[in-house]
């Protein structure tokens, strides 16, 4: 047995979740030309670990007006943008009494139902809240969550090894620069870098073990249980 964590963005799914949600709300503002072009940089210097976090979110987020249709409406299309291998990866991982996790620093309505389709109960996902008026217009990100911190994912897989009996070792696989901070927090046993989608240079450059395929990612594993 092992527990095993996943990034979402550029990791599980091949798209990064805000961005299409925002493109998607600029569909409405042809005249906007060039932001879906701004909001990639300003993901990309985030990822690299070039742009703290929550600076990363606020700043993409403040690009249009946007309301929780786009979330739900990119997590419904989010489903179809899996990783390719993916699904046979989690079956095999409960096959071998895995247990797993998504945490990823995007909004549930856009992860939880890729999640739910991969077999995840809520319990198993974690990700960011909003705020939003009566009719769905989005205010402010919930800033109760775990996750909207700079240290987010060190802050829920603390808070998961003190409420639950989470079996080790811990794994946390991911493609971005707060998936490596998480790593370097201690608190997890083992970290693997994630190029499959996007290979980010300073995750490549400092992971113990970085994989640029499903195949790879899932040798590593076979080696760690």
């Amino acid at each position: 047995m092992a527990t095993i964590f996943f990034d979402f963005d550029s990791t599980v799914c091949t798209k990064e979740s805000l961005d299409e949600v925002i493109a998607l709300a600029l569909k409405e503002y042809p005249e906007q030309t060039g932001l879906v072009e701004k909001v990639e940089t300003i993901t990309n210097q985030g990822m690299n670990g070039e742009l703290d976090f929550k600076a990363s979110v606020l700043a993409r987020i403040a690009v249009c007006p946007l309301n929780e249709a786009h979330f739900t409406l990119t997590g419904e299309h989010l489903k179809h943008c899996l990783t390719p291998g993916f699904t046979q990866l989690f079956d095999w991982l409960r096959s071998n009494d895995w247990d797993i996790y998504i945490v990823s620093g995007g909004f549930l309505p856009s992860v939880s139902p890729s999640a739910e389709f991969l077999g995840l109960s809520a319990e198993q996902i974690f990700a960011n809240g909003l705020r939003t008026d009566e009719t769905g217009n989005v205010l402010e990100v919930d800033e109760s969550s775990l996750l909207w911190t700079n240290r987010g994912k060190t802050k829920v897989i603390n808070h998961l090894k003190d409420t639950q009996s989470l079996a080790s070792p811990l794994v946390l696989v991911g493609d971005g620069s707060n998936d490596l901070a998480a790593f370097k927090a201690g608190v997890v046993d083992h970290f693997i870098g994630f190029g499959a989608n996007v290979v980010r240079p300073k995750v490549a450059a400092e992971s113990p073990e970085f994989v640029r395929s499903l195949s790879e990612l899932k040798t590593v594993l076979k080696n760690i249980i």
